[in-house]
């Protein structure tokens, strides 16, 4: 089966990155603004009204559910179970999130598993997916750590690629790309497709920098992909890359 290709977008580009988005073909991944979570059905009518698939994003910086500080993190479970909230009953029930987004949070692991676990158990009180992302730096930077709270808690994983390649631990030979999708592979629910991150996220330059990562996740039950790139031409690019290797007798 062909995965679903979306494109992200945040509640601060709307109106016009999702006008964008939906001229253009793509599913949506879509953060919603958490301090007005009400507008969100009218910003997404345009997609759930043509049927086009929409998939939700917790870009939610202050809201850290792992915070040391357990008053911040306390407000960071509120502010997730009500994105929870808001998209219940809206496109697809799939919602992921962060733990450790800004990088100066300080994170207590243990109360990032136990608030992840809540999290879980509220999504599935929803009928709601909440899937831990890998990011580019602090714990969840390191598979082993990501699966291993996936496992605690019953999270599904979203694994951004360009947090993967772009991470100490690739960068210094510890592990590889690919060891983050063996480690991923039985919760895998969505990737994020782009090539690296610096101050931006980068688009791959060729299909040969992340054919044999796509490869492997073809291999699991991932059938969402979504490109977290700004640029447009960037985005139609790394589509069009992406479509003609999937053309390549890829799909079984």
């Amino acid at each position: 089966m062909k995965p679903t290709i979306a494109l992200t977008a945040k509640w601060f580009t709307y109106p016009d990155r999702l006008n964008w988005i939906l001229g253009h073909d793509f599913a949506l991944e879509y953060a919603p603004d958490p301090q007005h979570l009400d507008q969100l059905p009218q910003q997404i009518s345009p997609f759930l009204t043509k049927s086009v698939p929409v998939r939700f994003h917790g870009f939610l910086p202050g809201y850290e559910i792992g915070h040391a500080d357990p008053k911040m993190a306390a407000k960071g479970l509120r502010g997730h179970k009500a994105v929870l909230d808001a998209i219940q009953g809206l496109g697809e029930p799939v919602l992921t999130i962060h733990v450790g987004l800004k990088p100066d949070d300080p994170i207590d692991p243990q109360r990032a598993i136990e608030n992840l676990a809540a999290l879980v158990a509220h999504g599935n009180a929803l009928g709601i997916t909440v899937c831990l992302e890998n990011l580019r730096r602090g714990y969840t930077s390191h598979p082993e750590i990501v699966a291993n709270w996936a496992e605690k808690t019953g999270a599904a994983i979203t694994l951004d690629l360009g947090h993967a390649a772009s991470c100490d631990d690739v960068k210094t030979g510890k592990c590889t790309s690919l060891d983050f999708i063996a480690a991923f592979a039985d919760k895998l629910h969505e990737i994020h497709l782009y090539g690296t991150e610096t101050d931006r996220h980068h688009p791959p330059q060729n299909i040969t920098e992340i054919s044999s990562l796509l490869d492997q996740i073809l291999q699991t039950h991932c059938q969402w992909w979504t490109i977290e790139l700004d640029d447009y031409e960037e985005v139609l690019f790394t589509r069009q890359m992406v479509l003609e290797y999937l053309k390549e007798d890829k799909i079984r």
